[in-house]
């Protein structure tokens, strides 16, 4: 392993450990506040934190030499991440324990395999057809409800999974179009469209419910964490490790939330969640470990 892969590998698990934090973070705030007021504070917030990233790292003189197609790159991954992000938050709203959310996001890396097959030109094995099968098997255990599936039919499971999609396919775009890739232009971005987005809609509804000073510490760092830390480090990780193993360790969210989940709010997964949680890992390592060790299988 050369010092290019470790530090993209310790890029990737930042990037997991942030997104757990801001999980448990949102969640804890969504208790409070309904999703515009929610979406107006903690994206605004967004863009204070990404300005000043931007503007301290001077990032900006990346931008210089192919400015109209890095902007044209950033805009389109800052869409969708934008809208998975907005479906992700509604799942955490919908949800009582934001690890069921991160496990259910395994999925990403599946789809990620498979756009990276029809997309990349990229091969996969054996392994990788085995995991693929054991992640979707352990999203539909995380959705079992009292003697059948019909629990996956739920408005949160099909938000995580809209969301997980659209965050695998931004992910491909990043991979493929790395070398354009300005991750705190993007990330800026990222914030800016959701703040206004949720700017316009907010103004439209109605007023600002009261907020607690814990309230306000929770949406600082948990927005700190989701809206700059998480993306900056992700896609600083692609530009150094292929998109499969950014997902790989990136996936491992789900035991990093459960913990702070349990630890802050109290709650914990019930056993059939546990262990669809643990089938999503277990298939994400697959479709991965097939890749770092028998390429040509």
């Amino acid at each position: 392993m050369n010092r290019q892969q470790t530090n993209g590998y310790i890029y990737a698990l930042g990037a997991s450990l942030a997104l757990a934090a801001s999980f448990v973070f949102s969640k804890s705030v969504l208790n409070h506040l309904n999703m515009l007021q929610f979406g107006l504070l903690w994206f605004s917030m967004g863009v204070v934190w990404n300005s000043i990233w931007f503007l301290a790292r001077r990032d900006f003189r990346k931008v210089k030499g192919n400015a109209w197609q890095k902007t044209g790159v950033a805009v389109l991954i800052a869409v969708l991440e934008g809208v998975a992000t907005g479906l992700f938050y509604l799942a955490i709203k919908a949800m009582e324990n934001p690890a069921v959310v991160s496990f259910i996001g395994n999925i990403g890396p599946v789809f990620v395999t498979l756009m990276g097959v029809l997309l990349l030109g990229e091969r996969f094995g054996r392994s990788q057809v085995l995991g693929i099968v054991i992640t979707i098997l352990g999203v539909f255990v995380i959705n079992y409800r009292e003697g059948d599936f019909a629990g996956f039919v739920d408005p949160g499971s099909l938000y995580v999974l809209s969301a997980a999609f659209l965050f695998s396919l931004a992910t491909i775009v990043g991979r493929r179009l790395h070398h354009l890739l300005v991750p705190g232009y993007m990330s800026l971005i990222r914030s800016l469209l959701l703040a206004l987005v949720m700017a316009l809609l907010f103004f439209q509804s109605g007023d600002m419910a009261e907020i607690s000073l814990r309230i306000w510490k929770n949406l600082a760092l948990g927005s700190l964490l989701e809206t700059l830390i998480v993306i900056v480090f992700a896609y600083q990780a692609l530009k150094l490790i292929e998109a499969t193993m950014t997902s790989l360790i990136i996936s491992t969210k789900g035991v990093w939330t459960l913990v702070l989940a349990w630890i802050f709010l109290g709650v914990f997964p019930t056993g059939m969640q546990l262990a669809g949680g643990l089938l999503t890992l277990l298939g994400v390592w697959l479709i991965t470990w097939t890749r770092g060790t028998a390429p040509g299988e």
